[in-house]
């Protein structure tokens, strides 16, 4: 079994701009695009905006709680830039989100025949935690003194 790690680091333009970065990869250092592509990219999108963050977080919690039935589940239950996530069967698993994206290659689950990429509610609230953790350690911080910062931690199995 391949072990895989979240990875936050600072990158820095040949301009000197500075980007974080959430990527994942696994014990061949290889660079995971299909969990990045998908799960890491939301986590990094929506959670620029506390308004979409906690609308997201709410419906979590009423799909957990079982107030939340879609109107129609072959429609996704929450679209954001070119992401398309399921909440609920049929398509995705009790307690699991299903997350696609425009890039199929990196959207589909090669071991399920061909369905979404399925992730435990618990896998997206420890990495979106990891993230807003990382953000906080640089946030207000001279960029330019923490060129080599970088932050891992094991990616949830579940």
């Amino acid at each position: 079994m391949s072990h895989k790690s979240l990875v936050f680091k600072l990158f820095k333009f040949e301009e000197g701009d500075y980007i974080q970065q959430l990527v994942l990869k696994s014990d061949n250092v290889k660079l995971d695009r299909a969990i990045g592509l998908t799960l890491l990219d939301f986590i990094v999108e929506h959670s620029t905006s506390e308004k979409e963050d906690a609308s997201f977080e709410e419906l979590l919690q009423k799909v957990e709680h079982g107030e939340y039935q879609p109107q129609d589940p072959r429609f996704a239950d929450w679209d954001m830039n070119a992401k398309q996530i399921w909440l609920c069967p049929p398509v995705a698993l009790p307690g699991h989100m299903a997350i696609t994206n425009e890039y199929t290659e990196y959207s589909i689950d090669p071991d399920s025949g061909g369905e979404p990429q399925q992730f435990t509610f618990n896998q997206y609230r420890t990495v979106l935690k990891f993230w807003r953790e990382c953000q906080q350690m640089v946030e207000g911080k001279d960029l330019s003194t923490m060129e080599d910062f970088r932050r891992e931690m094991p990616f949830p199995e579940k």
